[in-house]
């Protein structure tokens, strides 16, 4: 029986390292704040047209990438929003009522264990609340607590990082 209960904890052992290891080699993929405030100014115009479509549409589509984006929209608006997501290869649009837009670059929400994370840049209007604490640099996260931190590039545009535990 000492075996068996040495041998359970040795598995379960390399599973929560296993885990912990995917989990921190993948914020290492993260892009930096840089690259993120880099390809926004490169590309604002997109970002805002990909925000403007993205409240038109969001009753349609809340959440989407270039292999989801819904059926149901005229193929000329479908092919706008793939031409639009080439700003980033895999770029994830989410857009909330309260009118606040994410473009998310990099996330680990499909892990089956452990907290899931996502980075990239928001869009929050006016008349919204920023929800998250600022910060001055979203480089070295694993050091932050789980919660929703944000970054400003410009008034209403922000680099955010978001860890659930």
């Amino acid at each position: 029986m000492p075996k068996i209960i040495a041998v359970l904890a040795a598995v379960f052992g390399l599973v929560a390292l296993s885990v912990h290891y995917r989990a921190a080699a993948s914020h290492l993929s993260a892009p930096s704040d840089d690259t993120l405030i880099k390809t926004f100014q490169s590309h604002r115009d997109n970002f805002e047209r990909l925000r403007q479509m993205a409240t038109e549409d969001m009753h349609q589509m809340s959440s989407f990438s270039e292999s989801t984006i819904s059926t149901a929209l005229p193929e000329s608006r479908r092919n706008e929003y793939k031409n639009l997501l080439k700003v980033s290869p895999g770029l994830v649009v989410g857009a909330n009522y309260d009118g606040s837009i994410r473009f998310i670059f990099v996330s680990d929400e499909s892990m089956a264990i452990g907290p899931g994370w996502a980075k990239g840049i928001q869009f929050i209007p006016a008349e919204a609340k920023p929800i998250g604490s600022g910060t001055d640099n979203l480089d070295d996260t694993q050091k932050l607590p789980a919660g929703v931190y944000l970054r400003e590039i410009e008034p209403r545009w922000f680099v955010f990082y978001q860890r659930d535990e």
